[in-house]
């Protein structure tokens, strides 16, 4: 029998953590890299790929938003 303490069980990882980057929402890239500011700052690589997706998706969804800003009314004359 020992009398050493027992180590502290291991919380579960994250829901986002088995996931491929590109797989992961918006959601769980901002929450992936508040994680990874945290716990594993050194990581540049993972910081990297997380950071350009979450960059990618955003300039993706605002040129979305102002694409359909400037459609034109369905049957009305294109805006300029």
């Amino acid at each position: 029998m020992t009398t050493e303490p027992r180590a502290a069980p291991r919380p579960a990882p994250p829901r986002w953590a088995g996931k491929p980057v590109r797989q992961l929402t918006t959601g769980e890239l901002a929450e992936a890299l508040a994680y990874l500011e945290r716990h594993r700052p050194d990581d540049d690589v993972l910081g990297r790929a997380l950071a350009g997706e979450f960059a990618r998706r955003t300039a993706a969804a605002e040129f979305a938003r102002r694409t359909a800003d400037r459609a034109p009314e369905p049957g009305g004359p294109p805006r300029t």
